[in-house]
């Protein structure tokens, strides 16, 4: 029985593209579609507002922001600990990164037939990523997509939620997984990258979000597709829409019914028709956002250009004008010399000084005059001192600007009177008798008042003995109408025993009477004559 040779099976390989642009490039269409589905850079990343951006950045031979910030995002979500991220390392980090994949048996866009194994394209490769073709960005961008979609653990439990995928079937207390609502932008509808329509000829309507740009290809599955822009602003997405319709196939004749080309022509004039208003209002929103952008790099500009003045004038400024000064080459302005002020670095200079401590000994603080800053003040004992020292500060508190005395720091201020008028009695007052005081018979009694002594009554030095106190005085009321006689001097004395007592241990704490001869003294008498008190104060 013969044998058969199978014959080798030719490579899916798709023909070179000929655009001359990216935005004829599927790929373009793809990464973008990426960055808006998976990643929130469409609205972090300054500047990438709609697939336009994305293909100008794609067009410039230098480092700009947004391919920077694609490059740090995709990296990160390969490879989270990755550092050397900024701008002038981030070919290199790539380069790096890129490489440890393209070991892998696994197939990539830069698989080589004859070698049976990837090559590097970063290996020949000089000057940088930057520097680069357009076409070669853009397949450094799909191959990091592509490999994001196969490894990073966060894309794929992403997708694997969209679709219900479960990988621990056997647990058995595992709940089924909902299906999340078309609404969420995590849902199968939504990460799905799927044409909006087709028209009778079969082209597939592509659109990735809000703005004009439509994309149209022929069938993605053979190897002839072709893929390029018939839409990027609002005037040219109108056109087409009108030329859908002068294209759409006419009316059925009755009792026919339109095939599937020219039904799905109609859907997708619809489809474009109802998406005119979200496009109004995405417009507005980059426009707005492309102004303040503007703004910004505006305000930069002028702050570099700005030039600030850092030394003083050296030519005196004259505010006099006359059309004789214009004449003239000279404008008559004196020449002025800058000039340091002696007496002013002499006060920074003690100041300075004084901060650091060099003048302690050849001059003391002075004592402060706000209150705050007194009872903050520290005495000898390294103790606060109190309120009771507020009589001590020198100067008026009040400013004299405001109407305050003008006091000066060398005179002690009086101190301030009592709140009570009876403790002007008191010893530490050192204030002068009021006029509403006198005295009666050495002792000083109140003039008027509840207080003050009746016209019948007269004072009467204290007992001996008593403590002093301001608020009583002894007072006698004589008999009225009879002359006071002379007192026996032994009536109503005490007796032996009372006063051998009263020598011992006196109840009222007084000390022993004086006597002279047997005789009592006429200050012991008068004491013994008083027979009624008067409360005073």
């Amino acid at each position: 029985m013969a044998s058969f040779l199978k014959p080798d099976k030719k490579p899916h390989v798709c023909p070179p593209s000929k655009a001359i642009h990216p935005a004829d490039r599927w790929e373009t269409l793809f990464v973008y579609s990426f960055i808006c589905k998976f990643t929130n850079l469409r609205h972090k990343v300054e500047g990438l507002e709609s697939p336009m951006d994305l293909e100008e950045a794609l067009m410039l031979k230098e480092p700009n922001t947004i391919l920077t910030q694609l490059l740090v995002q995709f990296i990160i979500n390969l490879k989270p600990q990755t550092r050397n991220l900024s701008t002038d390392q981030i070919s290199t980090t790539v380069a790096s990164v890129l490489s440890e994949y393209l070991k892998a048996p696994e197939r990539t866009i830069f698989w080589n037939e004859e070698l049976k194994a990837n090559v590097d394209p970063f290996e020949s490769l000089e000057g940088g990523f930057f520097t680069t073709d357009w076409d070669f960005k853009l397949k450094i961008l799909r191959q990091l997509v592509e490999l994001q979609l196969c490894h990073s653990p966060e894309i794929k439990a992403s997708i694997d939620n969209a679709w219900g995928v479960v990988h621990n079937k056997h647990k058995k207390n595992q709940p089924p997984t909902v299906p999340l609502d078309p609404s969420d932008p995590k849902s199968q509808e939504r990460l799905q990258l799927i044409p909006i329509g087709q028209d009778s000829q079969r082209k597939r309507f592509w659109v990735a979000d809000d703005s004009p740009r439509i994309y149209v290809s022929t069938n993605p599955w053979k190897i002839t597709a072709t893929f390029q822009t018939i839409s990027s602003t609002r005037e040219e997405y109108i056109a087409e829409i009108e030329n859908l319709k002068a294209t759409a196939p006419p009316e059925p004749k009755k009792g026919q019914k339109r095939s599937k080309p020219e039904q799905a022509h109609l859907q997708l004039i619809t489809a474009l028709e109802a998406r005119i208003e979200a496009i109004d209002a995405e417009l507005a929103r980059v426009q707005r956002v492309r102004k303040k952008i503007e703004q910004k790099r505006m305000l930069i500009a002028q702050a570099e250009v700005r030039q600030t003045r850092t030394r003083r004038q050296t030519q005196k400024p004259d505010y006099v004008y006359s059309n004789n000064d214009f004449d003239s080459e000279d404008d008559g302005g004196d020449e002025y010399a800058y000039q340091e002020d002696e007496r002013q670095d002499d006060e920074y200079e003690q100041d300075f000084l004084d901060g650091m401590g060099g003048s302690r000994r050849g001059r003391a603080a002075a004592a402060p005059t706000r209150r705050s800053a007194r009872t903050s003040a520290m005495n000898a004992n390294g103790k606060r001192e109190g309120s009771s020292d507020s009589g001590l500060w020198r100067g008026e508190r009040r400013s004299t600007r405001l109407g305050g005395p003008d006091v000066s720091l060398d005179v002690e201020p009086a101190r301030k009177r009592a709140r009570t008028e009876e403790s002007m009695d008191s010893a530490q007052s050192t204030e002068g008798p009021s006029s509403n005081y006198a005295k009666t018979n050495g002792v000083r009694v109140k003039a008027s008042g509840a207080a003050a002594l009746k016209p019948t009554e007269i004072a009467m030095e204290q007992i001996a003995g008593k403590k002093k106190s301001k608020f009583w005085v002894y007072a006698v009321e004589p008999i009225p109408g009879v002359n006071p006689s002379p007192p026996d001097p032994f009536e109503d004395l005490p007796s032996d025993a009372d006063r051998q007592t009263a020598n011992g241990n006196s109840t009222n704490g007084g000390a022993q009477p004086q006597v002279a001869n047997g005789q009592p003294t006429k200050s012991e008498h008068d004491k013994l004559l008083e027979e009624s008190l008067s409360p005073l104060g």
